[in-house]
């Protein structure tokens, strides 16, 4: 156990020694610089490779929050879940604007980068839809079929509302900064 954990922070430290910091303060703000988005397709390979989404919203008294849900591509849209009655679930229907945050952190793509998504959630009770959802849940982060049956039921609870997050537009950055080899 020691070895791998000493193997993962050399790793890191390798990552880490390629970085120009020079160049991340050159680059900033990524829609001024198209050069360090993400294709389409990369983020196509976030979005299906990705573990975990983090979801904002606004309290009653106007702060922001952010928590880390599940999520799953149902039909190209982008869903997760909450209860009906919780804190985020009433947010969105006073004020459906969020913004999900999505990273290549953890995963093994040939990129690195991120991109933060400005959306409008939509709090569906409808439960075809809600379990339809949950199924989809148990699918994407089990492969054992009755993994996924024992996910999806944990997660299909009484109160259980689906989220749909209509997307406005993206904004999206690959690790930029590397040191040049020359």
């Amino acid at each position: 156990m020691a070895e791998e954990k000493d193997s993962s922070y050399w790793i890191v430290e390798q990552q880490l020694a390629q970085i120009d910091p020079a160049l991340v303060d050159k680059w900033g703000d990524p829609n001024k610089h198209p050069e360090t988005q993400l294709s389409k397709e990369e983020q196509r390979q976030i979005l299906e490779a990705g573990r975990e989404v983090f979801i904002s919203h606004l309290t009653k008294e106007g702060f922001p929050m952010v928590t880390v849900h599940v999520y799953c591509l149902i039909e190209g849209e982008l869903w997760s879940t909450s209860v009906k009655g919780r804190v985020k679930a009433s947010a969105f229907k006073r004020d459906p604007r969020t913004a999900l945050c999505i990273s290549s952190s953890g995963l093994t793509l040939p990129f690195g980068g991120g991109m933060t998504i400005k959306a409008r959630a939509e709090v569906i009770e409808d439960r075809a839809v809600v379990e339809r959802v949950c199924a989809e849940h148990g699918r994407r982060y089990y492969t054992s079929p009755k993994a996924q049956e024992l996910f999806a039921g944990t997660l299909f609870t009484p109160n259980r509302v689906a989220l749909k997050f209509a997307i406005d537009s993206i904004v999206s950055w690959k690790n930029i900064g590397m040191k040049s080899e020359a």
